[in-house]
């Protein structure tokens, strides 16, 4: 049911509410196509480049993506986008787990 309410709602031109809230359900399409490259291995600018935006919209999705994907480095990313763990250990407390 629920299901079906969304599909009208998203017939109708709404914009309902993403049913997750954390993780990478949670991310906006420009928000997941900016954190993965950033997790292949691009820069900010080179991501900035290849989509054509400025390299401060490249650092608000990101932190954007971070905040909702729980995690606070870049070396996090791929994991994080992958469903791994590592998501759910932002409030307060603070991870080592050797990342450079």
């Amino acid at each position: 049911l629920a299901e079906a309410a969304r599909a009208e709602l998203v017939a109708t031109g709404a914009r309902p509410r993403r049913t997750s809230l954390r993780g990478p359900g949670a991310l906006t399409p420009a928000e997941l196509r900016t954190a993965q490259m950033a997790a292949s291995g691009l820069s900010n600018r080179e991501v900035a480049q290849a989509l054509f935006v400025s390299t401060k919209t490249v650092e608000t999705q990101l932190s954007q993506a971070y905040a909702k994907l729980g995690i606070g480095s870049r070396a996090e990313l791929a994991h994080a986008l992958s469903g791994g763990a590592g998501a759910n250990v932002r409030d307060g407390a603070t991870k080592d787990q050797g990342l450079s």
